[in-house]
């Protein structure tokens, strides 16, 4: 949303905003998900924040320090945006970083926009691999990760957020078996997609998310497939090499050649 929009909508909002003691607002969230070849993922969230001007400075002074957790900035804040959006008993959330950005003011109303992105990467697979073919690998996600926002009817994307899924390279999806539809790309269901990113844009609106069903299908080049094997014959040759049994052999080796001189040289004489 670009800012005169956002401007429009603040001054809307204004007797809202008046009624927030805390001084931050949840505006946005987007979550990102990058999909790993073994099925893990390493995950974006960009939380939006609407701050009023009487809590700039404490976000300024939260901006100094780098040992914040999200626990931390959610107490700071009130954000209920500011959490993990994807975790589950066997894809935790690691390697966590917080990003957060400096104040964007706008003119007309004593209010900014924060941006605080936190990173992460799952523990575990949250994508099921699965053989479909020579060289094809079916992935399956696994809604069961998904942490958003519960319902009567099942859990639901909220009104203001984005789930995004980036899939492997030369991947495609079959959108007839996908649910909900993503907002975008917009392709007919007759055909598969080929595109690299899927998106569910709730800003019009809650998106439900149970069931959700979402996978893609990849597919190994030969190329890739042979040197794939090559490297994998290198490492267990090396593997192998540097083990108990690996030393036992080269020792052999070493000893056989040198029975070999010797009795050449026994020929000699």
């Amino acid at each position: 949303m670009n800012k005169a929009a956002l401007l429009a909508l603040l001054l809307l909002a204004l007797p809202a905003f008046a009624d927030n003691v805390t001084g931050f607002e949840d505006y946005a969230l987007s979550v990102t998900i990058t999909a790993n070849p073994d099925g893990t993922a390493h995950v974006d969230e960009e939380v939006q924040l609407i701050v009023s001007q009487n809590v700039f400075d404490l976000y300024k002074d939260s901006l100094r320090s780098t040992r914040l957790t999200i626990a931390d900035w959610q107490n700071t804040t009130g954000s209920k945006n500011l959490r993990y959006h994807i975790l589950g008993a066997n894809a935790s959330p690691v390697n966590t970083r917080i990003f957060p950005k400096p104040l964007q003011r706008f003119q007309y109303v004593d209010k900014s926009i924060a941006v605080i992105t936190v990173e992460y990467d799952t523990s575990g697979p949250i994508f099921l691999a699965a053989p479909a073919g020579p060289r094809k690998t079916n992935y399956t996600f696994m809604p069961q990760v998904l942490s958003f926002e519960n319902a009567p009817e099942g859990q639901v994307l909220p009104e203001n957020t984005v789930l995004v899924m980036n899939i492997l390279p030369n991947s495609v999806v079959d959108l007839s078996r996908t649910f909900p539809r993503p907002t975008s790309p917009s392709a007919p269901d007759s055909k598969p997609s080929m595109a690299a990113t899927y998106a569910w844009n709730a800003t019009g609106g809650a998106i439900p998310l149970t069931p959700f069903d979402f996978g893609f299908t990849t597919e190994q080049s030969i190329d890739s497939e042979v040197s794939g094997f090559f490297a994998s014959m290198q490492a267990k040759t090396t593997e192998l090499l540097f083990s108990n049994y690996g030393l036992l052999l080269v020792i052999l080796a070493f000893v056989f050649l040198a029975l070999i001189f010797v009795l050449r040289q026994t020929k000699t004489i």
